[in-house]
């Protein structure tokens, strides 16, 4: 399910696989492309799909996450511009959760979006997308600019 091309400017599947040989397998769950206007499903495990009754349901549920990615670019800005001005960007925001591990990993205002096992060690995943994408990551605030969410 690996499509991405025309969401992101870096090579998502050089991302993706990257992120399959820091980690094993069965701890990816979900890989999503992301920019503030769109997302683009890559990779979907099948312990995530059996939690929906249908694709659509799925796809909702992501729509949903997705109208929060505003939050991230406004918490970059806060913490770039405001309360960590010697900081040159964000790389990636983790939330650990009991059932799983969302990363977000930025490269400029586009991203990607990981689920992972819980407790994952979030730091390889981070390199390996840093090692596999033609772009410096990270996101500040003054590049979000004035974008509506």
């Amino acid at each position: 399910m690996a499509e991405g091309h025309g969401t992101v400017s870096f090579d998502v599947d050089a991302a993706v696989a990257a992120i399959r040989d820091a980690v094993d397998d069965e701890d990816v769950h979900v890989v999503a492309a992301f920019t503030p206007d769109t997302y683009e499903l890559l990779s979907v495990d099948e312990r995530t799909r059996s939690r929906y009754t249908e694709e659509a349901a799925m796809r909702a549920h992501f729509d949903r996450i997705h109208e929060y990615a505003g939050i991230d670019f406004s918490e970059i800005g806060l913490f770039v511009d405001d309360l960590f001005p010697v900081a040159d960007g964000v790389e990636y925001i983790a939330t650990g959760m009991d059932y799983l591990t969302l990363v977000r990993v930025f490269v400029g205002t586009e991203g990607l979006l990981l689920s992972l096992a819980p407790r994952v060690d979030v730091a390889p995943v981070v390199e390996a997308v840093d090692g596999a994408v033609d772009a410096d990551l990270g996101s500040a605030g003054d590049s979000i600019g004035d974008t509506a969410f």
